[in-house]
C-alpha cells in the first residue's frame, strides 16, 4: 500500500480535474516511442486483457502495451472462465494515437483516461441503484445492443440499408454518451493524440470530463458525409465506419 509520505510527494502530479496521475509522456515504460497504460483507481481486483487474452494482468501499475500498439485493451473483473472479459469496457487506440473508452460492445466497469490533457471516458456506475435496466447482461457485462450483433447492430460498413446514426443510445449508456462511445457516431468520446503513457483511472473516483451524457446523436455533423438524417422505421441505424469488433 502506498505510504502517506508516497502521496503528498505525488500530489503535484495530480491531473485537474480528473482524478487520474498525470505521468509525464513515456515515464511509466521508460521509453518515449512506446505507448504504456498507467493505472489508478478505487476498483479493486479490476484486469486488463489485449493480443486476444494473450497479455493479461491486474489494471494496477504500469502495462507497457508497446510501439505502435493498435487495438482494444479490455477492462472487467475475472469472467466465469477465470478470465477477464474482452468484450465489456475497453481502451481503443489507433496508430495515430488518439483513443477512447468505449462501451460499443458492452459495459464492465467505468473508466477514465487521459493523455496529453485530453481526456475520455465516464465515472459513473451504470449497474448503481436507480439506473436503467441493462438490456442484456451476463456474467458482469452489459452488452451494447448498437454493438457488433445486438438487436440494434446497424451492420457491416457500407450496407445498402443503412442511414446515418440519428437514433439515440440505449438507455443504459446514455448518461455516458458524448464521454465514452456508447453508439456508432459518438465521435465526442475519441481524443488524442496520445504520446507515452495514457493514464487510466478505474472506479468510481476518477473525476469528470465535462461531457458525460452529451451525445450528439441526432445532430447535423457536418464534417460527415452524408450529414446526418432521419431514419426510417425499418431503416438500420448507420455506422460509417465500422470501428469496433468483437474480440475473439
Amino acid at each position: 500500500m502506498m505510504q502517506v509520505h508516497q502521496l503528498v510527494a505525488l500530489l503535484p502530479l495530480l491531473a485537474a480535474p480528473l482524478s487520474v496521475l498525470a505521468i509525464p509522456n513515456g515515464a511509466c515504460d521508460g521509453q518515449s516511442d512506446g505507448l504504456s497504460i498507467t493505472w489508478s483507481g478505487n476498483a479493486e481486483n479490476a484486469y486488463y486483457t489485449f493480443n486476444g487474452g494473450a497479455n493479461t494482468g491486474p489494471a494496477t501499475g504500469c502495462t507497457d502495451l508497446g510501439s505502435g500498439f493498435n487495438g482494444q485493451v479490455g477492462i472487467s473483473y475475472m469472467g466465469a472462465n477465470g478470465k477477464p472479459h474482452a468484450d465489456g469496457t475497453i481502451l481503443e487506440t489507433n496508430p495515430s494515437g488518439y483513443f477512447d473508452i468505449s462501451y460499443i460492445l458492452g459495459y464492465t466497469l467505468p473508466v477514465v483516461c487521459s493523455s496529453n490533457g485530453a481526456s475520455t471516458g465516464c465515472a459513473n456506475d451504470l449497474f448503481g441503484s436507480g439506473s436503467p435496466a441493462c438490456p442484456k447482461l451476463q456474467d458482469g457485462v452489459c452488452y451494447n445492443p448498437t454493438g457488433p450483433g445486438g438487436s440494434r447492430d446497424p451492420g457491416a460498413y457500407p450496407n445498402p440499408a443503412w442511414c446515418n446514426a440519428c437514433s439515440p443510445p440505449d438507455p443504459f449508456f446514455a448518461p455516458c454518451s458524448g464521454s465514452a462511445y456508447t453508439y456508432p457516431y459518438d465521435d465526442g468520446a475519441t481524443v488524442g493524440p496520445a504520446t507515452g503513457s495514457i493514464q487510466c483511472c478505474v472506479g468510481t473516483a476518477c473525476g469528470t470530463t465535462g461531457r458525460e451524457g452529451n451525445g450528439k446523436w441526432g445532430n447535423n455533423q457536418p464534417n460527415r458525409n452524408p450529414p446526418c438524417t432521419a431514419c426510417g422505421s425499418s431503416g438500420k441505424r448507420s455506422l460509417l465506419e465500422r470501428r469496433w469488433t468483437k474480440e475473439e
